[in-house]
């Protein structure tokens, strides 16, 4: 029974993680079309017009994020404190082995909402409507034989579980669920840990592969980190001061951590925040706003899920080459590159007033100018716990002094016609 419910049947070969090994109902949610659209969004959106390498998508993502979680979920429940005996399943128990399912095909699910060019991320709203589209997919017919097939399973025969609920609660996390439905979606201690596995702010499985896959693709190497010794180090541990729990790392694990968090900065000013990469991403979206201002709020799944990035690359073509199309600026500027906006980042004495005062000043058309004011600002939040050899649990900012002491790469932005850039620049040095 159990060699039938985890047989693999089939290995993937990626250039991050190496094998991957799928089972057959994995393979059936791989080759359901909602899935095989990831093909079709690109994971750093439009960065690829400044890093060539950049061509990486949502569905290798999604597979490496699915490697990770397991690797992490095998880690966690194999060294268990003693105050989490009554929480954490045995390993090769029926309940292991269910929420080993649960935990890979949620990572498999996480990312099958997200929109052409991977737009809508980085605030609270743009996370709500991933969710809400990734629940659709999840809940369609285009899955439904997926979940149907493997309920048939002598191994779920025998259970009474909510295998989609679960898929779903897992997938998406207690916070962007809290704002979708909170009276539906409850969690338990478990489930809590089980969902930051996949979608952790600072340890999650989700942002370690973007950190690797996004540093192999670009070229940029100073932000690597040795993430199997991370892995090797996690542990469930108690909230300071809180009956909850969280993943945290032994204290050996720390300059793993260290690295990670550095990684992660590093990433964040040369990729992420980087200037060019933020412009054609400003362009892209006010293209996005101004020719879909409907689209993505559509109920209609079948009609969303026929935009890819390919879709609206062949708009931006077409609008680039008619002057009467409603697009057609910002698309002339991302094909042909000329004349783009500068992307300028903003110190955080700068305020909307500010900006608003300087564009009366110089007398500066609408089109000419925007800004993003504490858009996305959100610190990786380091306040995960770490375990010393003698067993207490400290905040991990209590542990190294590094970590503190990391900056934030995210700034507020200022998009400005390049025309007005001197001026600009002057303005801010004045200030």
């Amino acid at each position: 029974m159990v060699k039938e419910f985890r047989a693999s049947h089939k290995k993937i070969f990626d250039p991050v993680h190496g094998l991957i090994s799928i089972d057959e109902s994995e393979r059936e949610l791989i080759d359901s079309p909602p899935f095989q659209r990831l093909h079709y969004i690109h994971q750093l959106g439009i960065a690829y017009l400044v890093f060539p390498g950049a061509t990486h998508s949502r569905f290798e993502h999604s597979l490496g994020v699915m490697e990770i979680s397991t690797r992490i979920y095998n880690r966690l429940c194999k060294t268990i404190r003693p105050d989490l005996f009554n929480m954490v399943p045995r390993k090769g128990s029926g309940e292991y082995l269910y929420w080993q399912k649960v935990i890979r095909l949620a990572s498999l699910c996480h990312d099958l909402g997200h929109m052409p060019f991977s737009v809508f991320k980085n605030s609270a709203e743009k996370k709500e409507e991933h969710g809400k589209f990734t629940i659709s997919i999840i809940k369609s017919h285009y899955l439904l034989p997926v979940w149907e097939n493997i309920k048939l399973t002598p191994f779920f025969q025998s259970r009474s579980d909510d295998l989609v609920t679960d898929v779903i609660k897992i997938a998406l996390g207690e916070e962007v669920l809290k704002k979708i439905d909170p009276k539906k979606y409850s969690f338990t201690p478990w489930e809590k840990i089980l969902s930051k596995i996949i979608n952790g702010d600072f340890l999650g499985s989700c942002k370690l592969d973007c950190l690797l896959r996004d540093s192999r693709s670009t070229g940029i190497q100073y932000s690597l980190f040795d993430y199997q010794f991370l892995i090797e180090m996690l542990r469930i541990l108690p909230k300071e001061g809180e009956s909850d729990f969280d993943i945290g790392i032994d204290e050996d694990g720390i300059e793993s951590c260290e690295s990670l968090a550095l990684a992660y900065h590093f990433m964040q000013k040369r990729v992420y925040q980087y200037h060019t990469v933020v412009a054609y991403d400003f362009h892209l979206n006010r293209f996005l706003k101004t020719v879909y201002s409907d689209l993505f709020s559509d109920n209609d799944l079948d009609a969303l899920l026929n935009y890819t990035d390919a879709t609206i690359t062949n708009d931006i073509n077409i609008a680039a080459n008619d002057p009467h199309h409603k697009g057609h600026i910002d698309a002339k500027k991302i094909i042909y590159r000329k004349d783009r906006f500068k992307a300028i980042p903003l110190c955080d004495t700068i305020s909307e007033k500010d900006l608003l005062k300087f564009k009366n000043k110089n007398d500066i058309a609408d089109d000419k100018i925007a800004w993003e004011i504490s858009i996305g600002k959100e610190k990786v939040n380091l306040s995960f716990p770490v375990v010393k050899h003698h067993l207490k649990v400290y905040p991990a900012k209590d542990c190294s002094s590094l970590l503190s002491s990391v900056p934030s790469s995210l700034y507020d932005w200022v998009y400005i016609s390049p025309e007005y850039e001197t001026l600009f620049l002057q303005y801010l040095e004045n200030k």
